[in-house]
């Protein structure tokens, strides 16, 4: 409160104080002189006036306190955007990738203001198949986007899921913005049980773990491999 508004209210408190206390207050019985009526007190013009005016006094008070306190909520929340502006605008730094002292760095956007727009899967992540395919990104295939992705059109099942969805693995999702070569022969070997994948193996960060939980959609949304149920793996549950 401010000291207009306190001031006010006291003048208020003042003035009705000394007009229930002055000698111009008459204090008569109610409409006929029965016993048990409750007593009626009745002002003066000058003390009703008096009253009026600190009434009015405080409520403009009031009303310049309200006035006061949205302007500076409003200069607050306009010094809140301009401090998240320039913080959305600045490039990471301290992320342990960039170079510090490269002149270029001032110039690369934040992830956060980048993605802002992007949909999100259940966890909150950037759902990049989804951005994919709305034509929110568009992969090169080179530097300069002379050249164009070659897109494989496979799915692989693989069954060795037990109680687990067996888990389809689209090429044409990868393979949109991912050349061969970086999955084979390094990660995968291209051969029918040529490789030991495990889910244990997955989660240590090998197979598709080198990937996913880093740089594409986490381990645990478990619902986005393991999407084709069997009759050993119970109801679809997403």
């Amino acid at each position: 409160m401010t000291r207009a508004l306190r001031f006010s209210a006291v003048t208020v408190w003042l003035v009705v104080g000394l007009l229930g206390c002055s000698g111009g207050m008459d204090s008569r019985s109610a409409a006929g002189t029965g016993s048990g009526q409750d007593a009626v007190s009745t002002m003066t013009p000058e003390q009703q006036a008096a009253l009026d005016e600190a009434m009015a006094t405080a409520k403009q008070a009031s009303a310049e306190q309200t006035r006061q306190t949205s302007e500076a909520a409003e200069k607050a929340a306009q010094l809140s955007l301009s401090v998240s502006s320039e913080k959305a605008s600045e490039s990471p730094r301290d992320d342990g990738i960039h170079d510090p002292v490269n002149e270029s760095l001032a110039m690369l956007q934040n992830p956060a203001q980048a993605l802002g727009t992007f949909p999100r899967d259940r966890r909150g992540e950037v759902d990049w198949v989804v951005a994919l395919d709305q034509g929110l990104i568009e992969p090169r295939a080179d530097l300069n986007g002379q050249t164009r992705m070659q897109v494989l059109d496979m799915d692989i099942l693989m069954k060795g899921t037990q109680s687990m969805p067996w888990v389809k693995f689209p090429h044409s999702a990868h393979t949109k913005w991912l050349d061969c070569t970086n999955c084979h022969d390094e990660i995968f070997k291209p051969e029918m049980g040529a490789n030991d994948l495990s889910m244990n193996a997955v989660l240590a960060g090998e197979f598709c773990g080198v990937c996913h939980g880093k740089v594409s959609f986490s381990l645990f949304v478990c619902e986005r491999c393991h999407s084709v149920p069997h009759p050993g793996s119970g109801e679809k549950w997403w």
